[in-house]
């Protein structure tokens, strides 16, 4: 039983985070996102493709016999030994990606409606007479002609699917078109099958659309830990839940308290870096310089904040700078027992600024030569190496490594 009140969340992390360009996680650090996922409350996780490699399936498998309460699901394309794959890995549940739109089924498959549907049909059916769970996900349904996914959609519930995805696979949506998709489906499917959305941040309003695919009665919204993801990512798991818990106010079951930490470990296993002015999880999310705004949260903490750091597992704190204002300065030194008249204040005050200032900013180009040094060298993979592979191989295999077509 289910609550109408309930929103699923259905973390992707360990399939589409990976897919990061240069992101890959070993098997142990995926088992431990695995379980700090499960212990976060998350009810779905989307593992990995069981097709891309022997050691991904083993991966899988050892999430599998973790013994989480979260229901571990794989991602499979229309094949029938990717079913096979799954169930040799123990998933419970397969995201089955079926091209909806005339571009992917033209171009990418080669294919029409009726050539999808006999092959999602097939799929479906063989997936769900194994005993998985079926999550049909509609790639390309933002691009998609309305009437065609409702058709598939209720020919899949049909055929087993218990639940639908409808994607935004390349971003190109806003939130009122996104809303208005969402409540077309839900209006035409069954309304005994779920209904999800797997939204990508090419245009920075992956959130934006999940929310309101929410508010149109999508239940089952897909993220991923830090946003990270194909591209420009995914919604972060961070932002979704807050936003479910202080604006939409509905049932998440997540707990709060362990989202920095699993950001932070997502963070170092990924190498892909949170940005300071990140909502929630970032290192200024919390913090404050502004001589008006630390006024103001000195009066009443409401004044300039509308979460309360504790909730999610951090602290405030007041930072000094170019902006910051006398009111901090007194603030610092009653917390030590100081007391200093106003001249004093402002001379000290003065000072501070003046410090900051005479730092320069050679440390940040220092820093960002050696962002840029790293993400060449951990997110990529020189060409020079590619090559030398080719033609230890080709030499190996007996080709003339020199010889090229054309």
């Amino acid at each position: 039983m289910t609550s109408a009140n309930r929103i699923y969340i259905v973390d992707g992390t360990l399939r589409e985070g990976e897919q990061s360009p240069g992101v890959y996680f070993t098997r142990g650090e995926k088992v431990e996102i695995a379980r700090m996922l499960d212990q976060l409350g998350v009810p779905i996780l989307d593992v990995g493709m069981p097709s891309v490699s022997r050691e991904e399936r083993e991966t899988i498998s050892a999430i599998a016999h973790q013994g989480l309460r979260a229901s571990i699901g794989v991602s499979i394309r229309l094949k029938k030994e990717e079913v096979d794959q799954a169930i040799q890995c123990d998933a419970k549940e397969v995201f089955i990606i079926c091209p909806v739109s005339s571009l992917h089924l033209r171009l990418k498959l080669g294919t029409d409606e009726e050539g999808v549907k006999e092959s999602a049909k097939e799929v479906i059916g063989y997936a769900s007479r194994k005993g998985l769970l079926v999550n049909l996900v509609a790639e390309d349904a933002s691009r998609a002609e309305i009437r065609f996914i409702n058709e598939i959609l209720c020919d899949a519930y049909g055929w087993g699917a218990r639940r639908a995805f409808l994607c935004d696979t390349v971003g190109v949506m806003e939130p009122f078109r996104m809303k208005e998709l969402v409540k077309k489906v839900r209006d035409q499917i069954p309304a005994e099958m779920g209904l999800g959305v797997h939204c990508h941040n090419d245009l920075g309003l992956a959130t934006a659309n999940t929310l309101a695919s929410i508010e149109a009665g999508a239940d089952y919204p897909s993220v991923t830990v830090n946003g990270i993801g194909e591209r420009a990512g995914n919604p972060p798991l961070h932002e979704i839940v807050l936003a479910l818990e202080k604006i939409f106010h509905r049932e998440h079951g997540i707990d709060m308290k362990r989202l920095y930490h699993l950001s932070r470990l997502v963070e170092q296993y990924s190498g892909i870096f949170i940005p300071p002015h990140a909502p929630i999880v970032g290192l200024n999310a919390f913090r404050h310089e502004s001589g008006i705004h630390v006024d103001g949260i000195l009066k009443n903490s409401l004044t300039y904040k509308a979460i309360d750091p504790k909730e999610v597992g951090r602290e405030a704190s007041f930072v000094l700078g170019k902006h910051t204002g006398t009111q901090a300065i007194l603030h610092l030194l009653k917390q030590r027992g100081y007391e200093a008249k106003e001249e004093e204040l402002r001379e000290i005050l003065r000072r501070v600024k003046e410090r900051k200032m005479a730092g320069g900013k050679r440390g940040i180009r220092k820093m960002a030569e050696e962002m840029e040094g790293y993400y060449k060298e951990s997110l990529n993979f020189p060409m020079e190496a590619f090559w030398e592979i080719v033609k230890e191989v080709l030499r190996r295999d007996g080709y003339d490594a020199s010889r090229k077509r054309g």
